[in-house]
């Protein structure tokens, strides 16, 4: 046995067609630091669109060609044709008021397999967290790479879980696997750090080979400032993707103030680091939607990705994540 090294976690926020800026964001450290993403962590965590990252991380990916998924099949998969003519954008919110979701799942499964074909869980080279949530079983699901003594989930297809992860209720079908229904896993961990940090510590902590953790998180194109006062009373079509937003940036903030007091207060070495995107201007916001797919939306978003990279990576914090390997390869793991 050499000497214990850190053990090592990406998380990725969850958010839509915003996963484009966390790709880009992603693929912009790998080019300078001339690395892959599943080199460079022991665990890969990601939630509804970030655990589409994940998992194209987790077979070593390059995050470029994610970019090229979010901007050749994000419009197709966002309908972004149908919005294009006159009442497109209302034709849609009726499918998502009462007619079983805002977008078929069909072209999201077709992008997803032309990514990952028929590949399996078992082929990951990272230990791997993608919340999702049982609607049958109300309980939180957290798909794995099968180690110790999981042994479910190396059998499911990337696709599956994919679709699993980013069922967002509205907006896509549930997703069935064996006969249970998922939804998206933003329904109670759209930023998936206590995920990764509850895993170090049910099983890796005591584990002689570490000897600490490090937790790098990665936003989605978050949008800071609230809203302006509006009416009390707010059916869904009022507040449709202001719903969502709120949720997913309340546990998002939650998660990491809680995270800023566990700092210091673990039986084990722990630091952790968040990228979040540099501010969005009140006409950038507008533009940035969790659905919006359109040529300025995704032009801004990459823009976005990039400005806030070029910042993040003369960090010696944020450097030090991609300038250290990940310290085993799950497959070894308990051998």
């Amino acid at each position: 046995m050499g000497e214990p090294k850190k053990f090592k976690i990406l998380s990725i926020d969850g958010g839509g067609i915003k996963g484009l800026y966390s790709a880009q964001l992603l693929a912009k450290f790998e080019e300078v630091f001339n690395v892959k993403i599943s080199d460079c962590f022991d665990m890969l965590c990601g939630t509804s669109t970030g655990g589409i990252i994940a998992l194209a991380a987790s077979l070593k990916i390059p995050m470029k060609e994610v970019v090229t998924f979010y901007e050749k099949d994000g419009p197709i998969i966002f309908n972004e044709k149908l919005k294009k003519i006159p009442k497109g954008d209302k034709i849609l919110i009726a499918k998502q008021a009462a007619l079983g979701g805002k977008y078929s799942a069909a072209p999201l499964r077709q992008a997803l397999k032309n990514v990952f074909g028929s590949r399996k869980i078992e082929e990951s080279n990272n230990f791997l967290c993608v919340p999702s949530y049982n609607v049958n079983t109300a309980i939180p699901r957290i798909f794995k790479k099968d180690y110790s003594n999981f042994t479910e989930d190396d059998r499911k297809s990337y696709v599956d879980v994919a679709l699993a992860t980013a069922a967002a209720p509205t907006y896509f079908p549930m997703m069935e696997i064996e006969d249970d229904q998922f939804v998206d896993g933003g329904l109670w961990a759209n930023n998936p750090v206590l995920v990764g940090l509850t895993e170090f510590l049910y099983k890796f902590a005591e584990d002689k080979r570490f000897n600490g953790l490090e937790i790098l998180s990665i936003s989605s194109c978050e949008k800071e400032k609230g809203e302006v006062h509006k009416k009390v009373n707010r059916d869904f079509l009022n507040w449709r993707n202001a719903l969502f937003d709120a949720y997913s940036i309340g546990q998002s903030k939650s998660a990491m103030c809680l995270l800023k007091y566990l700092k210091g207060n673990l039986n084990f070495p722990f630091d952790y680091e968040r990228i979040v995107n540099l501010p969005l201007s009140a006409e950038e916001a507008s533009i940035i939607d969790m659905d919006n797919a359109s040529p300025a939306s995704l032009k801004l978003l990459r823009k976005k990705a990039d400005n806030t990279a070029i910042n993040a990576k003369m960090k010696n914090e944020i450097a030090h994540y991609f300038q250290t390997t990940k310290s085993i390869n799950p497959n070894e793991y308990g051998k």
